[in-house]
Formats: C-alpha cells, sequence, structure tokens
C-alpha cells in the first residue's frame, strides 16, 4: 500500500521567507534612503484626510493601480505631504507606483477639481525630485483640500469637458 502523500515543510517555507526578504529588502532600503517607516503626523495641519484614494499619471502602469482607501495627504502652511500608511509603505509600493511625495507648497503647480459621474478628484501637478509629475487625489472634502493648498483661483472641470 502506498504512502499517503504529504506536502514537503519547504514547499510551505519558501513563499513565507521569500516574503520576508522582500519586506525586509523593503525596509532596508527606506531606511538607506532616509524614508520614514512610520510616519509622524506634521504640526499646524491645514488640512488631513487619512484615508484618501489616489493614482500616479507618472506612466500607463501606474494609472492602472493606485491607492484606494490607504493615502494620508497633509497640507500645512509650508508642504504637501502624500504617502500610504504602514504597512502600505512598505514592500516598494510607494515606489512602484509613485503615491509617496513630500514638497514644498512652492513646488505645487496647480490642483484641478475633476467631477465625474460618480466622484470627484483633484489632480495636482508638482515638481518632486524626478521632476514634474501628476497625481490624482480622491478625497472627502476637495474644496477644503485646495483652500489649505490656498488655490482660490482653481478650475473646476466636469465629465463634459474632459
Amino acid at each position: 500500500m502506498p504512502a499517503p502523500h504529504t506536502a514537503s515543510p519547504v514547499v510551505f517555507w519558501i513563499p513565507l521567507l521569500w516574503i520576508a526578504g522582500w519586506l525586509a529588502a523593503s525596509l532596508f532600503y527606506r531606511k538607506l534612503r532616509g524614508k520614514p517607516i512610520f510616519y509622524a503626523r506634521l504640526p499646524n495641519t491645514r488640512f488631513l484626510q487619512t484615508n484618501a484614494s489616489g493614482r500616479s499619471h507618472r506612466h500607463w502602469f501606474t494609472r492602472l493601480g493606485g491607492a484606494n482607501g490607504c493615502l494620508v495627504v497633509q497640507v500645512t502652511e509650508t508642504e504637501l505631504d502624500i504617502h500610504p500608511f504602514p504597512p502600505f509603505n512598505w514592500l516598494f509600493l510607494p515606489e512602484i507606483y509613485g503615491l509617496e511625495y513630500r514638497v514644498p507648497l512652492t513646488n505645487v503647480r496647480s490642483a484641478e477639481l475633476r467631477k465625474r459621474f460618480f466622484r470627484s478628484s483633484v489632480d495636482v501637478v508638482l515638481q518632486a525630485d524626478e521632476g514634474e509629475t501628476k497625481v490624482s487625489l480622491f478625497l472627502a472634502y476637495p474644496d477644503e483640500f485646495l483652500k489649505a493648498l490656498g488655490m482660490t483661483n482653481w478650475t473646476d472641470r466636469s465629465t463634459a469637458h474632459a
């Protein structure tokens, strides 16, 4: 009578070790680049949303992906901070999807409210270290965000004009 087939313990441990190695490499990379592993709330925030969604327009791949409900968007008197909260800032996700920016407000080139069929987005064009980039943010209170940025003459584009 043949012995029952049992999976080798190695088959179980290889994927777990792969994920642990990927996580360790990501955390090491963040430390090496001076990026935080855990973020602190910025002092004197004019706008804060901890469950925003968004996507980068860096290239076709980042337009397909993005963050759904895991972005923190903060505006202070001097800067704009967009980042995913942990653990979504690990495993190279912000680097892959282009969703981690902390720039002075002077580097925010424009912010445009775009009304879509089901929800509105704010398209923010900013000057980052790697050049000018565009990020679409889906916020609960886009008007408050634009006001915090100091964008009083922002553009309201409906889907009919898009």
